[in-house]
């Protein structure tokens, strides 16, 4: 028998036997027994020992190492209730306090026993992920599916890592196989299913976990955007950074009806003050940041990308769309805080095809029709969010749906409007027609009072006025 042969049937026997031993024939909490635990505890020590002297010299069974690994995993227990309105008595008030601690995992012997299989599983992980450029695509694949299943782990600090230098360590080999134009085809749809891992993890209850997730997927895709194909940045806007935003937006809802309104405003109001909500991190402030860093994150890549890639997209009118009104939405009916980053992200997306001023290159024949579109939905919005503004004439202050509207955000939707007004020129060489001309004085007479009133950014408003069209 070769030499090779025997290295593999003895690398497939020494794994087995220690899948045999770490992986449970049973289901917690029969597996999570002393005996059971120590036994497993044993053979991920032994796999450790293994990889950390002879990961590069493995031919055989990565398909056992993931599945060892990945058997220690756990979700994430689901974030407890808010507590109950109702009136409650004092010694029911000690039972409310128990369960709304988050990752209870933990906090038992047994819980505490799995971390630290978990602790020592991982550490395989990472010894795995330092010979990433090793791996077929497939071992990649199972790769990827394991580190998240340690993204969603009770150990933020694992989750964490996972989500982000682990998940962006993978990247980096993938897109180093990419530039392979035989291998371009299959490393492509294998990053997109890296992405999809992230988009999981992009909603995970804890803010670390959830923003770390969303930084990593889009910086990944800014890095590397300018070698996509079009098919690639079609699934990125479709299938990742749209159901991100929306998947935020449905979070942050359930989290106000759980609230309610009251509550809701109260918690924002004691989280702005400096107070503490729940540690679990559904708290409607932590879920805001991270719609904002989504939002910013989209924008960005929309002004690096926007021109020279995703206005190629067949799809783009009708991205542009859903883009734009998911914006609106924003704008419309969730926390204020939100407002003007939501808003900036939409300005970026405008300025991207706006020609230099100092080059007197033309946007291109072909997209011409794209941009007008672009820049007449862009319109409709503005058109929508106005007069919001105009019906609360003459209050002291802008309230949309309920909430107020800050200045920060009125700012950001008055250079909205100069951005587009200045787009729409350049490209069609002419003013505004009389009906989106009358449209913005109607506008601009709803914010004269609120800019005289607060004295905000008086350059931005004379700069409307210069319009002279009321």
């Amino acid at each position: 028998m070769a030499t090779g042969e025997v290295q593999v049937q003895v690398q497939n026997r020494v794994l087995g036997v220690l899948a045999q031993q770490v992986v449970p024939d049973v289901v917690p909490p029969a597996s999570d027994s002393s005996t059971g635990v120590e036994l497993r505890r044993m053979g991920l020590e032994t796999l450790h020992q293994i990889l950390e002297s002879s990961v590069y010299s493995l031919v055989t069974g990565w398909e056992t190492i993931f599945h060892i690994l990945e058997s220690v995993c756990r979700p994430v227990p689901p974030p407890p209730p808010p507590p109950s309105a109702d009136p409650i008595s004092p010694g029911m008030a000690l039972s409310s306090e128990t369960p709304s601690k988050p990752f209870v995992l933990g906090m038992s012997p047994r819980g505490r026993n799995h971390t630290n299989l978990v602790k020592i599983a991982f550490q395989s992980m990472t010894l795995v992920c330092d010979s990433i450029s090793t791996l077929s695509p497939e071992h990649l694949r199972l790769c990827i599916r394991t580190l998240g299943q340690f993204g969603r782990q009770a150990d933020t600090n694992i989750a964490l890592t996972a989500a982000t230098s682990l998940l962006w360590s993978v990247s980096d080999a993938i897109q180093a196989k990419r530039k392979d134009a035989e291998l371009e085809p299959e490393y492509s749809e294998l990053w997109m299913f890296l992405l999809f891992e992230l988009l999981k993890l992009g909603t995970d209850p804890r803010p670390e976990v959830r923003d770390g997730a969303i930084q990593t997927l889009f910086r990944t895709i800014q890095l590397y955007g300018s070698t996509l194909s079009l098919e690639t940045w079609d699934e990125c806007v479709w299938k990742v950074s749209f159901p991100l935003l929306e998947s935020l937006t449905e979070e942050i809802k359930r989290h106000r009806i759980e609230l309610g309104d009251d509550d809701d405003a109260e918690e924002v109001e004691k989280e702005e003050g400096g107070g503490g909500g729940d540690s679990s991190g559904f708290t409607e402030k932590a879920w805001n940041e991270s719609q904002i860093l989504a939002l910013t994150s989209l924008g960005s890549i929309f002004q690096d990308f926007l021109e020279s890639a995703v206005i190629e997209l067949d799809s783009f009118v009708e991205a542009w769309d859903r883009f734009v009104g998911h914006v609106e939405n924003v704008v419309l009916h969730d926390h204020p805080i939100v407002s003007a980053p939501a808003l900036r992200s939409l300005e970026k997306g405008i300025k991207a095809v706006m020609v230099k001023e100092e080059e007197e290159d033309e946007v291109k024949v072909e997209n011409v029709e794209k941009v007008q579109e672009m820049l007449r939905r862009t319109w409709e919005a503005v058109v929508v969010i106005g007069d919001c503004i105009i019906t609360n004439q003459p209050a002291s202050v802008v309230v949309v749906s309920g909430r107020a509207f800050t200045q920060e955000s009125l700012v950001a939707f008055v250079d909205l409007i100069q951005n587009t007004r200045r787009a729409s020129r350049r490209l069609m060489g002419m003013e505004w027609g009389l009906e989106q001309l009358t449209q913005l004085a109607a506008i601009v007479k709803g914010l004269e009072f609120f800019f005289v009133r607060d004295m905000i950014s008086l350059s931005d408003f004379f700069f409307l006025r210069k319009t002279k069209v009321y």
